[in-house]
């Protein structure tokens, strides 16, 4: 384990092994992108649950839940 200053520990971020869940497909809804660190369940006022991570940060959703998530600190609309 790395140590910091003074044998001072550095805390290590646990990496991801699971997999994650599938989203839903929603076909031609709207491209979103999350920008936060870690996994988040997002859930929309359609019922939905969208699964985002570092590892996807890319996901698309039903029109109905893009003001909701867009609300989130760590969600944009893809460029």
């Amino acid at each position: 384990m790395p140590s910091g200053c003074c044998g001072q520990r550095i805390p290590t971020r646990k990496k991801e092994t699971a997999p994650l869940p599938e989203n839903p497909d929603v076909g031609s809804g709207v491209k979103l992108l999350y920008l936060g660190a870690g996994r988040r369940d997002f859930e929309g006022p359609s019922g939905l649950t969208y699964v985002v991570s570092d590892q996807r940060r890319r996901f698309v959703v039903d029109a109905q839940d893009v003001p909701r998530l867009l609300k989130e600190r760590f969600v944009i609309e893809q460029p």
